[in-house]
């Protein structure tokens, strides 16, 4: 795909394969959306937000709902709701913390894993089909690219979050 090289913003330089790079990225992310919508809807069961967060239990196992908070880049308020949510329906279960009985631990329910991973096996199903001219050695280059890509954006992101010293 090759963008007119108009700056965006008159008299400000555009980095034309940084852009290239933004398009794509912005492209896949609406390509992923697409299909989990898609699988979500069909499915009737989870929406976006349970499934991150049934996905964070599942890599991270048991651990404190701020934790989980903060892997999602969202307020302890917000997926404490989840929480309430997804253990009414079995997905997850907690636990008080032994550390601090004020906290609790959240752990995946095995249903809850169950559910997590019908879904993403319909995905991997999916995109085996979207890229069947691609062998497995080109599938995991592109995911290591893909995950350095999304590792530095994140990275960059850190940094200008960080406060500003004012030096005095």
């Amino acid at each position: 795909m090759q963008l007119a090289q108009e700056p965006l913003v008159p008299g400000v330089e555009r980095d034309a394969a940084a852009w290239e790079l933004l398009e794509g990225v912005s492209s896949l992310v609406r390509a992923v959306r697409c299909i989990e919508h898609r699988q979500l809807t069909n499915d009737g069961g989870l929406r976006r937000s349970d499934a991150s967060v049934l996905k964070v239990l599942l890599k991270g196992g048991e651990q404190r709902g701020g934790e989980i908070a903060a892997k999602l880049g969202v307020d302890a308020s917000v997926v404490s709701r989840q929480l309430t949510a997804l253990e009414a329906d079995g997905l997850v279960s907690r636990r008080p913390d032994p550390a601090d009985a004020r906290v609790g631990l959240v752990s995946l329910a095995p249903r809850g894993k169950a559910q997590l991973e019908a879904l993403y096996s319909s995905y991997t199903q999916q995109l085996r089909t979207a890229l069947s001219d691609l062998d497995d050695d080109a599938l995991v280059a592109a995911a290591a690219t893909l995950q350095r890509v999304a590792t530095a954006i994140t990275e960059a992101n850190k940094v200008v979050r960080r406060p500003q010293s004012t030096g005095e």
